[in-house]
């Protein structure tokens, strides 16, 4: 599991113990990687077996790319940067330089740390291009407002946060300033939906929304205003102040202007064209399934069901509906869930039917290859076939059945590939450099229609540089299959793509964006014309027809959705103007920097530009006096500026120098940590973080050192992430003294931990951890003025193993987990080896359930039990909630200020206790139970079951005067909590023999109600909760605690 901890809360007391009931999935390497590296003046790339054309392609994109956001945003990086390669997003997704899994959709990352770009081929190299831009952007906005790392935030107490729209939407202006994707989703906003204000752009409209704010900015004002921009709201720590100084307005007023600008712009090109639901009959309605896509619709022969996917659960699903009414008919498959279903190809989807109706195909992301899969639709049966691909997309069933064609990628080539079902054959059809996509069968099986970048090359020339192709536009192409020959079917400067065949006569339809909106078009392959059947406002996709040729499928975009559309007698329609969008009209995608389109052979060459005449005007350059420049950039790493000037990064007859990759670390971040717990309260320390350029490897040192190690708190951890067995070996201390001037105590624990966590897949793993443990108890008087003497020493030894299974599929909400599994076993055993006293065996097990109930709403449940064997069994104590820090309740109807049951068997702080140090460090606390204390019950056997509702309560919250915070997703829970602790015999309730009462024994059962703030940093639990009794309810009790449920 690629889950690096740092054990620094009490629960570090038993690593082992802890570390192996840690939930969370898996990052798993599948296979290994053996880096190597090219230069470029400013970027060191990475690279590993087959990928050195796509480090050489973005070695040449990134310093074209360079020379155009350098300018814009007036900043030239002060440190090399790292950009590290993927050939395929399955490998992509076992890149250990961030922790955080990278699910599809996900095309690249920056991280801070050291910022690092790391960025998978995912077929498509115009995609590629673009992501390399967009992900520059990030890196150079972290080198300019950041100082390039996470530690230059630490040091130099920077605050200020660069929203998501302005960060990512600039970084989407600038790597592709306009397109027709861009324009169709600003369109659908300003004419059927609520425009939003600047300051609500997020998730996807952070991207468009974000990328139409700085078209607008650049084009009213001018492409220097982006510096000057990013530049003020530096100097002035605030994003708002920052616009209002270069710009003179404030976000009301700008998105005042904004607003005006889109409805100008797209007011006009409402007119003669046909909403998507005027023009087809729509068969699903994500607002009223209250989704966000229903897309790659595939009608069954029969013409009777369309098969596609969809997010109406929450998840990616394969689903059968009715093609007349949209009526769900069954589930096919349950997506992101399962190894075999990780993820469903949602960028690149194609589900294609058997030609009797009886199954489907699909490519899907299992385990860490993609496979296809035939499904049979009425059983549920699956069959699944893996290729020795980096990917594989958009299958097509032949018309004979004993053929899938399939869009493959291996490498730096995305091709078009053949698979027989009878002999089990695999023919790569294409077998080139170019990018291929979306296959269709002819009728008669002798023709594949596919869509691809190769322009005039229907072969590939020898040694062709695949950065001087024009790789950005499509068109359609067909291979007559007998003879493997290409024939190219379309030649028009826009794009074209998803072509379907027709049954009946000799035509083809597809889509296009010819006149700036994705519309429907017919090409007749006998006269070679194409004529456009619809005029649609937003845009028209992923075709699907029926055997008659009576019915249209596709999806389309509107309303901020996707949906499926059907279209009945599509060949019969007559043809359609359409008339160019105002984007086509009136805009251009150059750039006003004339830099992304500036000649290929010129890259690299730095292009002298008009600057204000005050540009620079206040900066000072003289190393000794940087400091003046504070908030401008940061001049505290003036000094340790890595040289950028790289010589002779070519051999003499221009090819890439290789290097071999070496293990190097480097300092990621050193930051104070406050954490706090309820055995020792409130804590603090220092943690320095190491790394190398991949993250394989990593090395943790927190330190809180006081007088000596002996009394200071400290560890240290190494973590070995790069074969798929995690290894982690720690040491691990504390020191803990209380008392008072007369008299004091040091309790001291020392550990060394060796750990190996083995991930099955992304969801299930094992575990072995072996720890040795070593505590001692002393206790020091007053015996003179200042003199101490020692009044009493134990120590304790002990040495463990534990073994676990973990299984979590979940799915988080905003505070906690919303639907899916979680669970874990854990056995524990101490070792009686080289004299160590303690003997015990101990076995956990832990279940946790989420169900969601529409997209906000989730009931979770959760049964937990346990037991301890031996001379000295562990003992669980069972009450209070985890890391409580204000509140207390009543205990049998009484207030309670304590928040420890002080029952003479529950108090662990006895140091007369034979058990003390046992009980103290070797104990396992099992929460919660909200409305009991801690130790409300304990003994060597346990079990709890907790149940919540967990729903919205507050979607937004801005407070004004005198506290202005903005407060959003506060969640409200409703819960049960129930559990026992006992030793031999279970006793449920027992009588008082005094008053004669009957109540619970060893069992307790609390209930109440909360609410969950996300901070970001943490999650505040508030909670009010009764104790409920054989007798009643007692009052209600409140509480304040840290961390998130269950």
């Amino acid at each position: 599991m690629k889950k690096v901890s740092l054990i620094i809360l009490s629960t570090f007391l038993l690593a082992d113990f802890a570390a192996a009931q840690i939930f969370g999935q898996n990052k798993v390497q599948y296979r290994k990687f053996d880096w190597e590296f090219i230069q470029s003046p400013h970027f060191d790339i990475y690279f590993y077996k087959g990928g050195q054309p796509l480090a050489e392609f973005t070695s040449e994109a990134v310093e074209k790319a360079y020379s155009q956001v350098s300018k814009y945003l007036d900043w030239e990086l002060r440190k090399r940067v790292s950009i590290i390669i993927y050939n395929s997003h399955n490998d992509f997704q076992q890149t250990n330089v961030t922790m955080q899994y990278m699910p599809e959709g996900v095309g690249g990352v920056t991280e801070l740390f050291k910022n690092r770009i790391v960025i998978p081929f995912e077929g498509s190299y115009d995609q590629f291009r673009h992501v390399i831009h967009h992900e520059l952007v990030h890196a150079i906005i972290n080198d300019l407002i950041y100082g390039g790392s996470a530690q230059s935030i630490v040091s130099n107490r920077i605050q200020l946060v660069i929203p998501l729209w302005m960060n990512e939407g600039l970084a989407e202006y600038l790597s592709s300033q306009w397109d027709t994707q861009a324009d169709m989703t600003m369109r659908d906003v300003a004419v059927h939906d609520r425009i939003p204000e600047i300051q609500e752009l997020n998730y996807y409209m952070a991207y468009k929304g974000g990328q139409s704010v700085w078209k607008f900015i650049v084009e009213k004002y001018g492409w220097q205003k982006v510096g000057e921009i990013f530049a003020q709201s530096k100097r002035r720590q605030n994003v708002q102040r920052g616009f209002q100084k270069s710009m003179g307005l404030g976000f009301e007023d700008l998105t005042d202007q904004w607003h005006k600008h889109l409805k100008k712009e797209y007011w006009p090109d409402v007119a003669g064209r046909d909403e998507l639901e005027d023009y087809a009959q729509q068969i699903t309605d994500h607002k009223e399934l209250n989704n966000y896509f229903n897309i790659s619709p595939a009608l069954s022969p029969d013409g009777s069901r369309i098969a596609m996917i969809s997010d109406r659960s929450g998840y990616s699903d394969v689903i059968l509906i009715s093609a007349n009414d949209g009526e769900l008919v069954k589930k096919l498959v349950k997506g992101n869930r399962t190894p075999d279903f990780e993820e469903l190809k949602l960028l690149q989807p194609g589900i294609s039917w058997s030609p009797d109706g009886k199954r489907i195909v699909l490519a899907a992301k299992a385990g860490g290859s993609d496979a296809l899969f035939l499904i049979e639709v009425d059983s549920g049966k699956k069959e699944k076939i893996t290729f020795e691909l980096d990917g594989i997309f958009t299958a097509a069933w032949s018309p004979d059945g004993k053929k899938i064609a399939f869009i493959g990628n291996k490498d730096y080539a995305s091709d078009l590939y053949l698979y027989n079902l009878e002999s089990k054959e695999l023919e790569n059809l294409t077998n080139d450099v170019f990018s291929d996509s979306e296959p269709t069968w002819s009728p008669d099986g002798q023709y594949i229609a596919f869509v691809s970048d190769r322009g005039e090359y229907l072969e590939t020339p020898n040694d062709y540089n695949m950065f001087q192709h024009d790789y950005e536009q499509t068109d359609l192409f067909l291979m007559e299959f007998e003879k493997r020959t290409i024939k190219r079917l379309t030649d028009t400067s826009f794009s074209e793509n998803f072509p379907v065949f027709a049954h009946t006569s000799n035509e083809l339809a597809y889509t296009s964006d010819a006149s700036g909106v994705w519309n429907l078009y017919i090409l007749d392959l006998d006269k070679d014309e194409s004529r456009a059947i619809s005029n649609v406002l937003t845009g028209i996709f992923q075709l699907s027809l029926s055997s008659d040729d009576q019915m249209l499928v596709f999806s389309g975009y509107s309303g901020v959705g996707w949906d499926i559309y059907s279209l009945s007698n599509p060949l019969s329609h007559e043809e359609m103007e359409v008339k160019p969008s105002n984007f086509v009209l009136t805009s251009t995608d150059e750039d006003p920097l004339d830099l992304v389109k500036v000649a290929k052979d010129t890259v690299g060459n730095k292009i002298d530009l008009g600057w204000a005449d005050n540009a620079f005007a206040r900066w000072i350059f003289a190393p000794e006096y940087a400091h003046y420049n504070d908030g401008i950039f940061d001049s505290t790493t003036v000094e340790s500026i890595e040289p950028l000037a790289v010589s002779n990064y070519r051999d003499s007859d221009g090819s890439y120098l290789t290097q071999a990759y070496k293990t190097r670390f480097t300092l990621d971040l050193v930051s104070g940590q406050a954490m706090y717990s309820n055995l020792w309260g409130a804590m603090g320390t220092t943690v320095f973080a190491f790394s190398d350029i991949l993250g394989d490897h990593r090395i943790y040192v927190g330190t809180e050192m006081v007088m000596n190690l002996e009394n200071s708190d400290y560890f240290v951890q190494y973590s070995y992430l790069k074969p798929r067995n995690d290894l982690n070996v720690g040491i691990f201390h504390t020191s803990n003294i209380f008392g008072s001037q007369w008299n004091f105590l040091r309790l001291r624990y020392l550990s060394m931990d060796l750990s190996v966590s083995r991930p099955i897949s992304r969801f299930q793993r094992f575990g072995f951890g072996l720890t040795n443990h070593f505590v001692n108890s002393r206790e020091y008087v007053l015996v003179a003025y200042n003199q101490y003497s020692l009044a009493f020493d134990e120590s304790l030894r002990l040495l463990s193993y534990s073994l676990s299974w973990t299984y979590d599929n979940s799915q988080w909400g905003f505070t906690s987990p919303s639907d899916g599994w979680r669970t874990n076993a854990l056995f524990t055993q101490s070792l009686d080896l080289f004299g160590y006293p303690l003997d015990f065996k101990t076995v956990l097990f832990d279940a946790r359930r989420y169900f969601r109930v529409g997209r906000l709403y989730s009931f979770a449940f959760r049964a937990m039990g346990g037991f301890s064997l031996g001379a000295d069994p562990q003992r669980f104590f069972l009450g209070g909630t985890q890391n409580w820090l204000f509140g207390t309740g009543y205990t049998d109807g009484k207030r309670d200020p304590a928040r420890w049951n002080d029952d003479e068997d529950a108090d662990i702080w006895d140091s007369e206790n034979s058990n003390y140090l046992k009980d103290l460090y070797f104990s396992i606390f099992v929460l919660p139970i909200r409305g009991a204390r801690l130790v409300e019950k304990n003994g060597t056997k346990v079990f709890l079951t907790n149940y919540e509702f967990r729903f919205p309560f507050v979607n937004y919250l801005a407070l004004g005067f005198p506290l202005r915070i903005i407060l959003g997703n506060i969640q409200g829970v409703l819960f049960i909590d129930a559990g026992a602790a006992w030793d031999d015999n279970f006793q449920f309730r027992s009588t008082d023999p005094v008053t004669g009462l009957t109540d619970f024994d060893d069992f307790v059962a609390t209930y109440g109600a909360g609410l969950r703030l996300n901070i970001g940093y943490t999650i505040i639990r508030f909670d009010a909760a009764k104790d409920y009794t054989m007798h009643g309810s007692s009052d209600w009790q409140y509480y304040i605690s840290l961390g998130t449920d269950f």
